[in-house]
């Protein structure tokens, strides 16, 4: 099943150990959302989400956070590495 970068964005902001946990939280959302490009987005990861049987569910989940995860770190360790080293004889350095 092909999941569009915005719903991989919702599902990853909602991933709970299991697939009810997960698909509990993102229906918990769906009646206060008041964009409705959101709220489309939100369903259709949901409907996508449902036809998925557990374990592969559940797996499929964390990969998606795992994933996220992964790619902001690097993405903090790239902004990291492109700081100007700090001057170590300045007062106050160690």
């Amino acid at each position: 099943m092909k999941f569009s970068k915005s719903e991989l964005d919702i599902i990853y902001q909602y991933a709970a150990p299991t697939k009810a946990e997960t698909l509990a939280g993102m229906k918990e959302t769906v009646p206060v959302i008041k964009d409705l490009l959101t709220k489309a987005i939100v369903e259709n990861a949901i409907r996508k989400l449902e036809k998925i049987p557990e374990p592969e569910c559940s797996q499929f989940v964390a990969a998606t956070k795992a994933r996220f995860l992964a790619e902001r770190d690097n993405s903090i360790r790239q902004r990291t590495l492109k700081l100007p080293l700090q001057n170590q004889d300045a007062p106050g350095a160690l």
